[in-house]
């Protein structure tokens, strides 16, 4: 009788230890980490200039900015307003330097660059770690 008490506490342990193993680790897990925190600055109206430097349309080009420590997103945010004018100033000297040819982004590794360190002057250095671009319309000019 003690043998098959015995045998009995040794598969209910056994059946214990499939359950716990089944259920997971006991040790709580890493977060995953998800995509990183970004803020979008709102579309950027910019002229499209005809060789002589009149404005033949315009195009709208969205600008996403990609914030290195999310703990600093809300600081971000707070910024959005300074980002966009610090953003806009940069992308009109991207237009004069000729970076961005009749609406399209003709050098974007230096567009991006210039608009890192815009972002990056506003909200403090190596908060920005990244800058996406995204075109979205283009308009015809005023008559």
């Amino acid at each position: 009788m003690k043998s098959m008490l015995v045998g009995r506490r040794g598969l209910a342990f056994a059946a214990a230890l499939l359950v716990a193993a089944a259920a997971g680790p006991i040790f709580a897990e890493e977060p995953k980490a998800g995509p990183p925190p970004s803020v979008r600055i709102r579309p950027l109206m910019l002229p499209v200039l005809a060789p002589n430097g009149q404005v033949e349309r315009y195009t709208q080009l969205e600008v996403t900015l990609e914030v290195k420590d999310s703990l600093k997103l809300p600081e971000v945010q707070a910024a959005i307003p300074k980002l966009h004018d610090a953003i806009l100033a940069e992308m009109y000297r991207a237009i004069d330097e000729g970076f961005v040819i009749r609406g399209a982004v003709a050098n974007a590794p230096a567009v991006r660059r210039g608009l890192l360190e815009a972002s990056n002057r506003v909200v403090g250095k190596d908060t920005i770690s990244r800058v996406l671009i995204t075109p979205t319309t283009r308009q015809s000019a005023w008559p």
